[in-house]
């Protein structure tokens, strides 16, 4: 069984190297922004939005906290913070 910062490790890895844009925040592993474009032939084609990750420490047993730094409207984000509730 891999250790959790590892796995941490791992999927930072494959985030990295898929088609997002992956930004650190600081040295660590546990603070980053994602950047993902919306999908094509879709009328969200050429939109950029952009995400804050923070993983916890106990991370991959406990779940990631997600925000969105991009305004979104959307009934499961809070509008002011951006935060997924």
């Amino acid at each position: 069984m891999s250790s959790p910062s590892k796995c941490q490790e791992m999927d930072l890895m494959k985030w990295m190297m898929s088609d997002y844009k992956v930004e650190m925040t600081n040295d660590g592993l546990q603070e980053f922004y994602v950047d993902f474009n919306g999908p094509s032939d879709s009328p969200y084609q050429g939109c950029v939005w952009r995400i804050r990750v923070e993983l916890p420490d106990a991370y991959p047993y406990k779940s990631p906290s997600i925000g969105f730094v991009t305004m979104i409207y959307h009934p499961n984000v809070d509008e002011i913070s951006g935060k997924c509730i």
